[in-house]
């Protein structure tokens, strides 16, 4: 297997993401997405936090209401805060029948 050994510095980067790292080339290509490597810290505070009461989202539910975003702004145009509360609101009932 080939092996490509990173600097002391990139090394650290890496420890420190808490989101996937791209791995890219001399021109931005992307080359490949290294997964974070969490820490038990980390770990300890996301389940603290799903403990917390408040709504909860599907990553399809997510996804759909994205769309939903993308798709007016490509109607309308930009989208001010309440148009884009409208639009939520009107998803977020949905999702509940």
């Amino acid at each position: 297997m080939t092996q490509i050994v990173l600097t002391p510095d990139q090394v650290k980067l890496y420890h420190q993401a808490k989101e996937p790292v791209q791995v890219c080339d001399t021109q931005g290509k992307v080359l490949g997405t290294l997964p974070p490597e969490y820490s038990a810290e980390f770990i300890a505070e996301l389940k603290q936090r799903a403990k917390m009461p408040g709504r909860r989202y599907t990553s399809e539910q997510v996804t759909r209401h994205m769309k939903a975003l993308a798709e007016a702004w490509d109607c309308e145009g930009p989208l001010d805060k309440q148009r884009v509360k409208e639009i939520l609101e009107q998803l977020r009932a949905e999702d509940s029948l």
